[in-house]
This record gives C-alpha cells, structure tokens and sequence, in this order.
C-alpha cells in the first residue's frame, strides 16, 4: 500500500497526541523514541522519498501520458528539486558562516565582551537548525 503525505501528516498527528498522554517518569525514554521518530518523519529526507513515490505513481505509472508528457514533468520536478537544493546549501553555507565567525570570536576574545552579539548569532544559528 502506497505511502500518502496526509497518511503521514495523520500518523504524526496521532504520535504528537499519544506523546501527550506520556506524563510517568517510567515513560519518558518511550516519549524520546517517538519524539525520534516524529523527527526523521519530518526530515527533508523523508518529505523527498514521499515526493519521488508520489511522482512515480502518479507520473511515470500513469499509462494515459505519453513518453513526452512524462519527460516534461520529469524536467519540471527536477528543476523543482534542484532550486530546493541550492537554496537549501546557502542557506547551510550561511550557518556554517556564523558559527566559524563565532568560533573565531571566541577564540580572540576569551574575556566575552562580545556576548551580546554572540549570543545572538547563536540564536540564529538554532533558530535555523
């Protein structure tokens, strides 16, 4: 059986109510291990693998379009996929920016008079994470 995105949205659903329910001590390393689990369903990895089977099944199964219509859609999904990409590695090239400049700092100011700045930077940085 076909995996769906509102499958997966719904699945979500009922662990972050489940997860709710958690409140025992005895049950927080169950909690953790959902909350693990929810994250890698919500990782780009996971969002691309349910995009390509999507694509596949709708696209390139579907017997009515022809070899050209395919190959059009084929093109635009990559493209699609491609800007996703790049503006996903300037935006990893930017983090990696601040935390080396941040590293820099406090290598050359151990006496922290930059904190302020600093700690706003850091706050970008898993702001972004």
């Amino acid at each position: 059986m076909p995996i769906r995105k509102k499958d997966t949205a719904r699945a979500l659903g009922l662990l972050e109510e489940y997860c709710t329910k958690l409140r025992k001590l005895e049950e927080q390393q169950l909690k953790t291990a959902i909350q693990r689990v929810m994250g890698i369903f919500k990782s780009n990895l996971f969002e691309a693998l349910l995009d390509i089977q999507e694509f596949y099944e709708v696209t390139l199964l579907n017997t009515q379009k022809s070899c050209e219509q395919k190959l059009e859609e084929v093109n635009h999904m990559a493209d699609k996929w491609e800007k996703s990409v790049s503006i996903q590695n300037s935006e990893l090239t930017h983090v990696a920016c601040l935390v080396e400049e941040q590293r820099e700092q406090s290598s050359s100011d151990p006496s922290g008079t930059e904190q302020g700045e600093s700690s706003a930077k850091t706050s970008e940085i898993r702001n972004f994470l």
